[in-house]
């Protein structure tokens, strides 16, 4: 027999592509990176939003402004909530050997899509308490020097442009997640 029996099997397949581990390390260990990235700045951005806001509820403490100050804690709390989460849910997930680096990043991808998904319920809302708080604060101490009519014309605007800006943070998150299926989609398709 002199021709080979899998020629016509491997010809067949000869524009097939494969990742190869070394690609996948390299992409996992990119998208690790931005996680790192990204957890370092919302780190950062929260020790400078205990300080201000320590430091806020302080002063109003020492002021006797009460309802600052506990809206501040508020903010406090929530910020510290939020980074507690962050770090529990939302950093990289441990290589293990006994683990693909396929499957190491489907599941970090999966972790860092849900972590995503959830950001209304677990970023933002531990933070509209303590908002609200200042915002109706401040109402009141208005309303009580110029008339609730007054107050409440002149705290509509930064509202709004608060809730506007909760709900681009939310739809930017969301968006993320989305991306984040597209891409665990085509890596289920490649394997």
């Amino acid at each position: 027999m002199s021709s080979d029996p899998f020629s016509g099997w491997s010809g067949m397949n000869s524009d097939a592509r494969f990742t190869t581990p070394e690609a996948c390390q390299r992409h996992a260990t990119s998208f690790e990176k931005l996680i790192r990235r990204r957890n370092f700045i919302e780190y950062a951005a929260g020790v400078l939003v205990f300080g201000i806001f320590g430091l806020g509820s302080a002063s109003a403490l020492v002021a006797g402004e009460w309802g600052f100050a506990i809206s501040m804690i508020a903010v406090i709390i929530g910020t510290g909530f939020l980074l507690w989460k962050l770090h529990r849910d939302g950093s990289n997930l441990d290589r293990r050997p006994e683990i693909t680096c396929r499957d190491h990043l489907r599941d970090q991808l999966k972790r860092q899509r849900d972590l995503l998904r959830g950001v209304p319920r677990w970023y933002l809302a531990p933070l509209v308490p303590g908002i609200l708080g200042v915002y109706l604060t401040t109402a009141y101490g208005v309303a009580r020097a110029h008339g609730w009519e007054v107050a409440l014309g002149g705290i509509w605007q930064p509202l709004g442009l608060t809730i506007a800006f909760f709900c681009l943070v939310a739809w930017l998150n969301l968006r993320a997640a989305r991306q984040l299926d597209r891409k665990l989609a085509s890596l289920e398709a490649i394997g």
